[in-house]
This record gives structure tokens, sequence and C-alpha cells, in this order.
């Protein structure tokens, strides 16, 4: 099956399931809450939802109210798809911080400090159109998660945490990298390309 073949066949079934949708995010907010890769994490990197994806929105004030620091992605340049994340104000509500951006999902403040060049122990959130068990994602085809990944996980704002005897470019000790979709978007098997980075894990409810 093709990607666009997938990427149809998952909106369908979004379709089918878009009552129970709200509910199935409370639920793997909880789940992500209650993780040991959330508790163990210093800095969270979620996202805000549209309206067929997980809403993390739980997530986001649980780990503010906990101390964590928390960073949402901006779309930087839609011709080249970019996309770099900046860190949330804790004394500041999510309605304060965030507007209306590309593709009309909720964005931070470009004044809002963007990631350095540095990380703690970093849970990273990564919505898609489907996933496999084996960390396989398929995303709507525009690459800004895979070039952020790629970027990140390789010479860009994790590098500091790199294991020097490691010999996998795309792992790093201190970064978690989590698929976070409903049960229905988990599938056996994808397609996948060459630049294709893959989750560490799969959140899933």
């Amino acid at each position: 099956m093709s990607k666009s073949d997938i990427r149809k066949e998952i909106k369908e079934l979004i379709n089918k399931n878009i009552s129970t949708l709200a509910n199935q995010s409370r639920m793997i907010c909880q789940m992500i809450i209650e993780s040991e890769e959330y508790k163990s994490a210093s800095e969270i990197y979620a996202y805000m939802a549209l309206p067929d994806e997980v809403d993390l929105t739980d997530v986001i004030k649980q780990a503010l109210l906990d101390g964590k620091k928390v960073a949402l992605p901006k779309i930087i340049s839609k011709n080249d798809g970019i996309m770099e994340f900046f860190y949330l104000d804790t004394l500041k509500t999510l309605a304060q911080q965030t507007s209306n951006g590309a593709y009309g999902i909720l964005e931070p403040d470009e004044k809002l400090p963007a990631i350095p060049d540095s990380a703690l122990k970093t849970l990273i959130l990564v919505p898609g159109r489907a996933f496999t068990k084996d960390g396989d994602r398929l995303g709507r085809g525009k690459g800004y998660y895979d070039r952020f990944l790629e970027k990140g996980l390789g010479m860009g704002p994790f590098e500091r945490l790199r294991d020097p005897g490691c010999e996998d470019k795309k792992r790093l000790p201190n970064i978690t990298v989590a698929g976070v979709c409903f049960d229905f978007q988990v599938l056996p098997e994808l397609p996948t390309d060459p630049n294709d980075v893959k989750m560490d894990i799969i959140l899933q409810g």
C-alpha cells in the first residue's frame, strides 16, 4: 500500500472514530504523564494538535505544573520545510503565548526563547498519520519532523548529549523520541524512506 493510500485509510478511520477522539486523547495524556519517560524528563517537546491528532493539552499543562520546561514547534519556513521549537513561559497561560500559525495550528510566540544548542533529559512527543510498533512513522508528507529530528539527533541542539562511543548517530542516551497516536493508527508495516527518523517508543491509546 502506498503512503497516500495509507493516509487516506487513516483519514477514514479518524472520521469513523471522531466522537471518541477527545476521550481517547485524555486517556493517552494520562498514560504519558504516568510513564517513566515523562517522569524522568526535564524537558517536554510537545505540539498543539490538529483536530485529527492526539490532543496533548493535558500533558502540557501538567508538565508546566511539574516544573518541566515545555517547548512547542513553530513553522519557520514552509518553502524549506523548517520547524523550530520554542520554550513556553511558565507564568503565562497557553492562550497568552500561542496564536494561529501555519496550517491553522496554534504556535508559540516568536518572542519566546528558542531551544538552545544543548538539552537536558528530554521527551519529544511526535504526531503522525501512522506508526508501527517498531517505531516507523508516516507523517503528512511535509517532512518537518524528519528534518528537525535529523538535525537534532545529528549535529543540532542535542549534540552535547551524544555518547562518543555510540555508532548509531540517531540515538542519544538522554533523548526519547515518542510517537503519539490512537490505537487504529498503529499498523503492521509502513513504507519508509532513508530520511525517515524512527521513534524510540510509541505511546498509543
